[in-house]
């Protein structure tokens, strides 16, 4: 079987897997059961529903690194959730390398801006963009398979980029599944997430404007 058509099976297979899994995505009690019912395999079951949560982000992340925090507490939840993310960013890489790569690269021109972008510095551009949370993990995935960028670089971008996203996303998601216990700690994470990548996504948006071409 060529790449390009397991990779089309592959995805085909995740898709459907996320539309069976999403009912149990809905409330942290749901899924923290379904997790459980796993026994020894719940790790590998979670690390699977992030991989497919960063190819088809049907809910928000913040809320599944929240509820990891509440099965394996705050270390071993982030380290899923960071674990999960990487190797969901790398199938995505992987997907838009093998499927997508062969249509863009000669037809890079015909994209505009997005051209550009894909063509610029891409490790800064996946840097930024890990740190910015109104963009969607999925797209900068697979516009980073799209790119010319190795393999390396863009998981190594993805790493400097979410670990610190994902301290913060799992702090959040935490104290929103326990904000009758403690309102107070959940604005305060939202206020510090609002001014640090707040101060990140305006460094991207005016930079993008004043040098549209990295």
């Amino acid at each position: 079987m060529k790449k390009k058509h397991f990779s089309y099976l592959t995805l085909l297979l995740s898709l459907s897997l996320i539309i069976v899994l999403y009912p149990k995505l809905q409330h942290p009690d749901v899924f923290q059961a379904f997790i459980k019912q796993w026994g020894n395999l719940s790790l590998l079951m979670d690390l699977l529903i992030i991989a497919l949560l960063m190819l088809f982000p049907v809910v928000p992340f913040v809320l599944v690194a929240g509820v990891n925090t509440l099965l394996y507490g705050w270390v071993g939840g982030f380290l899923l959730s960071l674990t999960g993310s990487l190797l969901g960013a790398a199938l995505g890489f992987w997907f838009a390398r093998t499927i997508g790569q062969a249509w863009v690269q000669p037809n890079v021109e015909k994209l505009g801006k997005w051209g550009n972008l894909i063509e610029g510095n891409s490790f800064s551009l996946v840097l930024l963009s890990r740190l910015v949370p109104v963009l969607p993990s999925a797209a900068v995935n697979y516009a980073g398979g799209l790119s010319q960028m190795s393999f390396t670089s863009f998981i190594l971008a993805t790493f400097l980029g979410k670990f610190p996203m994902i301290i913060w996303e799992s702090w959040v998601g935490h104290d929103f599944w326990r904000a009758s216990h403690h309102p107070g700690r959940f604005f305060i994470a939202l206020g510090i997430g609002a001014l640090l990548f707040g101060s990140i996504a305006y460094y991207w948006y005016t930079t993008s404007r004043t040098n549209p071409q990295p």
